[in-house]
């Protein structure tokens, strides 16, 4: 990179406007932050987000969308549901899962575009 490349770069603003919030406040949402893009460090967890994102699905129908073996889908689904990724219902014997966190889908669907080339 040459001096006038440097220069010729417009600044990118940061993350959040570290003047409204103390140290306190960025540390706390700086955690929760890492805490969600772990959430999504999964490839198997992301597979399951885009089964659901669409249309609300039993586990059996994720299970089918994914070929992950069910025990593993289940301890997933669990786990973000628990995050608050997903949300869920019992219907008999079946449970039912959706997107909870329209946002998730959101930047999961943002990244996979940009790294597809889109």
């Amino acid at each position: 990179m040459t001096d006038s490349t440097l220069t010729t770069q417009t600044p990118r603003a940061s993350i959040l406007d570290a003047a409204k919030l103390d140290e306190d406040e960025l540390a706390f949402i700086f955690e929760r932050a890492a805490q969600y893009f772990a959430l999504l460090s999964e490839p198997a967890r992301l597979r399951i987000i885009q089964a659901v994102c669409s249309d609300e699905r039993s586990v059996q129908e994720v299970v089918a969308m994914t070929s992950l073996p069910q025990p593993n889908v289940s301890r997933h689904l669990s786990l973000l549901y628990r995050a608050g990724a997903l949300s869920r219902r019992r219907e008999g014997t079946f449970v039912f899962y959706k997107i909870a966190d329209p946002m998730i889908t959101d930047l999961c669907r943002s990244v996979c575009v940009r790294l597809a080339g889109g």
